[in-house]
This record gives C-alpha cells, structure tokens and sequence, in this order.
C-alpha cells in the first residue's frame, strides 16, 4: 500500500498543487473540505502527511493539537499553510513540521515538501519501480499516437517523458516493447501526475494477462541482474512490426547495464553512471543529473580486460533521469571497440558464447 496523505482545504488552487506535488512523490491524496471531517478521518486513518489549510488560524492550531494526540497520526508530517504576513509560532508550538506560505504554487510546494521528504515515514512499494529507456506509442482521447520515453516501470505503474502537451487527467493507452523482449506489450492507465519539465506517472488500470506476465518477467530479469554489472537483456534482432517513428535506428540497439563513467570535455571530473543501451552510432546514459543538449562528453567503460572510451554530443535530455549520446564519427579502431563491448554484452548474456 502507497503512503497516504490528508489535504484539508477548500482552496482548489491549493489542493491542486499539493496533489500534484505529493502524487509525484508516489503519496496517495485524500482530499477533505472542513476541519471537522478531517478530525474524523485521522482518528480512523493513518497518514504519512497531513496538510491543513483553513481561514481561521486558531481552529486550525486547535487541529494540528488533536492530530497530536492522536494515536494513529502523532508521528505524520504535519504542514500547516498561512498568511504570508501570519505569526507561525502558534502552529509550531502545536506541532507543526513546517509551514507553507499563500498563494500555493506548484514549485514552491514542490521545493518545500521534497525538502522534508526525509521526514514522511513511508510505506515499502509491494512492487518497486525499476529505470527503462524504452520508446512508447501513447494514445488518449486528445492524441494519438504521440511518441514517448518510458522512464521507470512496475507491475502497477510506469512514468514517462513526453515533448507534447497531455491532459492532466483520464485515461491513458500505451504500445511498447521491453529492452530484451520482442513482444508488443499494450495496456491502459489512469494519469497521476504531471510536471512541467513534461513527465508525467501513471497507474495501470485492468492490464491483460498476458502483458502481466510479460511485464513480471521482464522487471524479474532485470532486478536480478541489477547486483551485477551487465544484464541478461540481449535482444537478437528488433521488432519488425511498426516502429515507432522515433525509434527508427540504422544501428540495432542492445540492451545492457554497464557502469560507466562520462566527463564533459574539458573537465577531469568523472560522472558516475550506467548505460542502459549501446550501439555503434551512441548510448544511452542514465544519469540523476544530466548535462544539457548540445554537450561534448567523454564516455568510458571499464570491464575486467577491456576499457572502452569514446567522444560524442548529448543530444536528447530528460532531468532526473538520464541522456542519450551520439558518438562522433570515428576510426575503425574506435568502432571495432563498440563492437568488441557489445560482444561483451553478448557473452555475459549467454555464457555459451564465451
């Protein structure tokens, strides 16, 4: 079960942004009007977070007290949201984490709430989100067909990157391959959240068995080889039937989990990171902070007996996640050491190749 939060607002300003920012956050949203309702719901309910936001500073301090009291929520993040020019040290001497100032915008919360996500005591996921690159076709009532980057991916949900404006809620339909797999996977999902860079997360809804097991497998396969340095995921050839516009690569591309290193030319400073795909012409370089378009960098990758290096150019950027390098044209020695690393990532894959 997700952590859960209760917003007590009646600003819908207010509980858009806070729900989009704790969803984002993988924090469920229970939305409550009055204070009064609120009281009933913390007494049968737990909450990792607890957000109120009422006209009446006082009824509002008398309810961050309660919240103390009680036994299921004395230890949940309690946000108070006040008046700019308000006196806070009313609601901290009740038991106030922290306070949120008016008008509540999506940023500041964002800044805020992230700040103190080290104090929300959160749930395990019953399953874990595991990173992807892996091209998408997503279609809703608005768009169709609309090229997207999966970024991360569970049995129960997955979130993803898009150039193009979607609607912020609804029903969503995706069509897509795993790294590793030849099967067309599709499914549908309810939209959870989005963020202004242009990703956004979605819950599955009603997903068929067969792209269940597909999905099973695959997250199996790949939490299994995340304790080593290359994955089992090697496909053999590319699905032939309709590719993406986006993902149409005169290079095959291979699936792999290497660590890396990559540095902007110029610096000596190493960026740790892994590849999550290689081929002759670029990689794929998962990164928390990527370095933006445009950049020349230097990747490398160490194994046992071998050590590639290659030059190239960022060229697509998605923040928090990761960027895709293209190699610079090069010699023959430069391109028979891609191809001895993805023999590599052959070899490990099927250790009959060795």
């Amino acid at each position: 079960m997700a952590s859960r939060a209760l917003l007590v607002s009646s600003d819908a300003r207010t509980l858009f942004a806070l729900g989009q920012v704790l969803t984002e956050m993988d924090i469920s949203v229970e939305a409550c009007p009055d204070l009064t309702a609120a009281e009933t719901s913390c007494k049968q309910s737990a909450y990792a977070v607890i957000v109120v936001d009422g006209n009446d500073q006082e009824l509002v301090n008398n309810f961050i007290r309660q919240v103390r009291l009680c036994r299921l929520n004395k230890n949940s993040l309690v946000v108070s949201v006040v008046d700019a020019q308000a006196s806070v040290r009313s609601a901290f001497a009740m038991g106030a984490n922290f306070v949120l100032y008016r008008p509540v915008s999506i940023e500041r919360a964002r800044a805020s709430l992230r700040a103190a996500s080290h104090l929300i005591k959160r749930e395990k996921r019953k399953h874990p989100r595991l990173p992807v690159h892996a091209q998408a076709s997503l279609s809703c009532p608005a768009v169709e067909d609309a090229p997207v980057t999966l970024l991360d991916l569970s049995e129960e949900g997955l979130s993803f990157q898009s150039g193009k404006k979607l609607p912020s809620k609804g029903k969503v339909y995706f069509r897509f391959t795993l790294p590793g797999q030849l099967k067309w996977i599709q499914l549908s999902g309810d939209m959870m959240w989005q963020d202004s860079t242009g990703r956004s997360g979605i819950r599955f809804v009603d997903v068929p068995q067969t792209a269940k097991r597909f999905l099973r497998e695959w997250l199996e396969s790949r939490a299994s080889a995340e304790a080593g340095q290359l994955t089992l995921d090697m496909p053999l050839e590319t699905p032939n039937a309709s590719l993406l516009a986006s993902d149409r690569r005169i290079q095959s591309r291979h699936a792999c989990h290497l660590g890396a290193e990559v540095y902007r030319i110029g610096s000596g400073v190493p960026n740790r990171c892994s590849l999550s795909d290689i081929s002759v012409g670029g990689c794929y370089v998962e990164l928390p902070s990527p370095f933006p378009s445009g950049t020349k960098v230097e990747v490398m990758v160490r194994t046992d007996d071998f050590k590639f290096r290659s030059y190239g150019s960022v060229q697509v950027v998605h923040p928090g996640f990761g960027m895709g390098v293209e190699f610079e044209s090069h010699t023959r020695e430069q391109a028979d050491q891609v191809d001895r690393l993805i023999k590599i990532v052959h070899q490990t894959a099927d250790p009959t190749l060795r």
